[in-house]
């Protein structure tokens, strides 16, 4: 399935199934808790492709993802420096435990593109719009 994103201008890209494939080689909890896990993850350069362009035609695009202690946090900046080097840091919300991502917005509006249904949910519960990827990798079509 293709999803059509509407003309909101305002994006925020999970990262873990949306931009980078943290799920094909995961074997165990302690590597989504390793820095050099995270770091080293392939990426989904479909996505990455998707908001480098969103970037350069001057769209507001943020980074919102969770990560399960400050290694992987960090091991997420590094990521993002590797493969969207184009990001500005203050663009990058990355929640070390849980949380709901639309507490963490940082305009007042924005389309969330998750492969995760139940951020989705809550984002759409808090007013936004949110784009569903039913697959892992799968690409935002325009």
């Amino acid at each position: 399935r293709v999803f059509q994103m509407k003309s909101s201008k305002i994006y925020y890209f999970d990262m873990d199934g949306v931009l980078a494939d943290f799920h094909s080689g995961y074997t165990c909890r302690e590597q989504a808790l390793s820095y050099d896990y995270i770091a080293n993850l392939p990426a989904f350069m479909g996505n990455i492709t998707i908001a480098k362009n969103l970037i350069a035609e001057g769209n507001e695009v943020f980074i919102s993802s969770l990560a399960a202690n400050e290694a992987a946090k960090q091991g997420k900046i590094d990521w993002l420096a590797k493969y969207l080097p184009e990001m500005k840091a203050e663009n990058i919300i990355i929640i070390v435990g849980h949380g709901n991502k639309a507490n963490y917005m940082k305009t007042e509006t924005g389309t969330l593109i998750d492969d995760k249904e139940s951020n989705c949910k809550q984002w759409r519960k808090a007013g936004h719009e949110a784009i569903w990827l039913e697959a892992k990798g799968q690409t935002v079509v325009f």
